[in-house]
């Protein structure tokens, strides 16, 4: 057994092989050596490292004033995990429908189209927390292309 501290950036086989469980073998960005990966302590943890890492280096240096948008309603450690960071324009988007008991879509996708460009979005890869609803595959697709086209931050939870 190896009782030795992990390198900084995590085991670098653990890393490489979920990396390539979230995009795909055939991912481009496999192909063209474009992804990067760090290893962090579970949930929390991971959203710290990733907003400190926003916050330092996304949209100019040590950028606080870019705004992040939380699903509404969301996990309440997203609020304090950004805020925590040194973010300071923390928004909500709109995310449930409460008498559909379902997404909002059409809610969701206005918020993306008004949110100033470069604005992070935390968004749930899947089992949204607390609402449990997901987009289909094709509700995914329409949130990506505007993602895309406003030159928006898709920050996945």
């Amino acid at each position: 057994l190896n009782h030795e501290y992990l390198p900084i950036l995590g085991l670098p086989e653990f890393r490489s092989s979920a990396s390539r469980i979230a995009l795909g073998d055939d991912s481009p960005a496999f192909k063209e050596n474009r992804v990067g990966g760090v290893q962090s302590l579970g949930g929390t943890g991971a959203l710290r490292v990733g907003a400190e890492f926003l916050r330092r280096w996304y949209n100019g240096t040590n950028n606080t004033a870019t705004p992040v948008y939380v699903s509404a309603p969301t996990w309440d450690n997203h609020n304090s995990v950004f805020s925590d960071a040194g973010f300071k324009d923390i928004r909500a988007y709109h995310y449930w429908d409460a008498s559909k008991r379902g997404l909002d879509l059409d809610g969701l996708l206005q918020d993306l189209e008004s949110a100033p460009e470069f604005s992070i979005f935390v968004l749930h890869a899947c089992a949204h927390n607390p609402t449990g609803t997901d987009p289909t595959p094709d509700e995914w697709k329409k949130i990506a292309e505007v993602i895309k086209r406003r030159s928006l931050f898709p920050f996945f939870d």
